[in-house]
């Protein structure tokens, strides 16, 4: 029997102990959602063991009560699975404890075979039959397969387009996983989630190493790897940094400077939309890459960025270089930042600001 089982479910079990390992490694890490990753691996090994159990109990009748247990059990963790992965990619917010009604109300449909065919029940010839509701697992694995997706496209929305589209391959395998073994029967869901779980923590850890911690923005590294990927299409670049970083630094301490420059990409991110992406270079030094779009769209996002800050009372300088003929993209952010520098200086110009009787640099 244990023979049976490990040739059953050795590549799953394979995996299993793989992605584990992997995130044993990240024990000391401090991120809370990422620990949702747990959560499906734990799911995974239960449903490996349910579900082959689950084929022994199928062939003595006097383990009837144990075949639905066990088949309960598999029917809950599933959507289960898919719950933990979404709320790695879910915003943290109070409501958005509302996803797990889904999980929460395809356990009780699915307990009720205790009892009840509503679900699911054995006949007199101990064959399987499904009910009524008994596509509720399915229906709540496929939401949130569903809202995996839609969270992971709007958290990584300025990232490249490409990169999302291993999810959908993934989101598509677990589905038709799941009808294969509605259809015909067999383990292939198991090994589909904890496949794509694995493909979706690569997704998610390379996407962070593309972002800067504070601000949520895209960063220097993924500056450079869009500027060489959006070559062809760049039409603008702006170039922002920061007034009086250091003097906010030093008279209110770092804390208020750090929620100044999360207020920058804050503002940034909001005024930017789709065809723009967003970048901190590094301390106060920010950048955009405009893609597709005209000297008037550039314009009004840069006003609209200003006016925002504006109203947090934090102070930036712009600068920004037009694509007008075939200059390169590193010509135009070198255009931008003389001109950043430029409007830098009429601030620094004023006598309220003079850096050096402000103390500043």
């Amino acid at each position: 029997m244990l023979l049976d089982f490990f040739q059953r479910n050795f590549i799953t079990l394979f995996l299993i102990i793989g992605f584990s390992m992997k995130l044993a490694m990240r024990r000391q890490s401090h991120d809370v959602k990422m620990r949702y990753m747990w959560l499906t691996v734990i799911c995974v090994t239960v449903l490996t063991f349910a579900d082959f159990f689950e084929g022994i109990c199928a062939e003595d009748e006097s383990l009837r009560f144990l075949r639905v247990l066990l088949s309960v059990i598999g029917y809950v963790l599933r959507p289960v699975a898919g719950l933990s992965v979404v709320m790695v990619v879910a915003p943290s917010n109070k409501s958005i404890r509302l996803l797990w009604i889904p999980a929460l109300v395809n356990a009780l449909i699915v307990s009720t075979a205790f009892f009840s065919p509503i679900a699911f029940f054995f006949d007199e010839e101990y064959e399987f039959i499904r009910g009524p509701l008994g596509y509720a697992p399915f229906v709540a694995s496929f939401f949130y397969i569903a809202a995996a997706l839609w969270f992971t496209r709007k958290k990584y929305r300025k990232g490249r387009v490409w990169e999302v589209r291993v999810l959908y391959m993934c989101a598509i395998g677990c589905a038709i996983a799941a009808a294969l073994d509605a259809i015909l029967g067999g383990f292939h869901v198991n090994q589909a989630i904890i496949a794509s779980s694995i493909f979706f923590y690569v997704f998610i850890r390379s996407q962070d190493n593309n972002r800067d911690v504070l601000t949520h923005l895209r960063n220097r590294k993924a500056f450079y790897e869009d500027v060489a990927y959006y070559k062809s299409t760049i039409t603008a670049v702006a170039s922002i940094d920061m007034n009086g970083l250091k003097r906010l630094n030093d008279v209110m301490g770092h804390d208020a400077g750090d929620q100044a420059l999360q207020a920058i990409g804050e503002s940034m991110l909001a005024a930017s939309g789709d065809s723009a992406i967003c970048y901190r270079m590094g301390g106060d030094e920010f950048m955009i890459l405009f893609l597709k779009n005209s000297g008037g769209a550039v314009d009004a996002t840069l006003e609209k960025i200003r006016l925002d800050l504006k109203e947090k009372n934090v102070s930036v300088s712009m600068g920004c270089a037009l694509r007008e003929g075939g200059e390169s993209v590193e010509e135009l952010c070198k255009i931008s930042d003389q001109r950043m520098y430029e409007n830098k200086a009429v601030y620094y110009n004023r006598p309220d600001n003079n850096r050096r009787r402000a103390g500043d640099r």
